[in-house]
Order: structure tokens, then sequence, then C-alpha cells
């Protein structure tokens, strides 16, 4: 539990340098070249314990987990590539994106056939 709530907020640290990154905001505070350092540490820090700990939560579907982890580490690796200004980091990051995209579409009724039904008020299975 302490990994996840520390990967949280090395993605929240994370993400606020990517605003100041991206969307330019607080510029004043700090300094480009601090922002992308602090954001390639922290994004890697919490991609490398959230990898560690995914496999351990217990209600979600391991083909999501899996695929949502690569996908993310491939965009977070297309950013590092945009900061570098390295080529074809538009084709990561749209790789990335597609590959965490498709992960949603990765429910458990779609790979399985079975949906979990027990909560519906209206279950005939409830009505025994």
């Amino acid at each position: 539990m302490l990994v996840k709530r520390i990967a949280s907020i090395c993605f929240a640290i994370a993400f606020l340098m990517a605003l100041v990154l991206f969307a330019r905001i607080g510029r004043s505070y700090i300094s480009v070249p601090t922002a992308r350092i602090i954001f390639m540490i922290s994004g890697a820090a919490a991609l490398v314990l959230n990898l560690f700990s995914f496999q351990k939560d217990k209600n979600s579907n391991p083909s999501f987990n899996l695929i949502f982890w690569v996908g993310s580490v491939v965009l977070f690796g297309g950013l590092i590539l945009q900061f570098l200004n390295l080529p074809y980091h538009n084709y990561v990051v749209i790789a990335g994106l597609a590959i965490t995209g498709i992960s949603f579409f990765l429910s458990p009724t779609l790979i399985t056939g079975k949906s979990d039904d027990s909560d519906l008020l209206d279950n005939p299975k409830n009505h025994s």
C-alpha cells in the first residue's frame, strides 16, 4: 500500500511538471530544464513503482494491467524523446497513446465472455 501511495505522489509531481512543460503554467516559479528533470525522474519512479505493484491488484484484469503499463512506458519514452528533440518522437507518443487506449477495451466481458452481474438488483440469480 505504501508503494502505491509513493507512486501516486510521483505521478502527481510528474503531472504538475507536465503542466509546466506543455501548458506553460507556472513557468515563473520553475525553469523549463528543472521541470524536465523533475518530470523524467518522478515519472520514471512512478512507472517503476507501479510496475512492481500492479500484479498485486486482485480486482482488475491482468491483460488490461499489462497492456496499460506497456502503453504507459511507451508514452513516457516518447515524451522523453520529445524533450531530447530526437526524431520520431511523435510516432512513439501516438503509439503509446494507442496501446494505452486499446487496453481500456480489454474488459473481462470481452475476453472471457462472462459478465459480473452479481450486484444487479433485478438479477434472477439473486432471487433464489
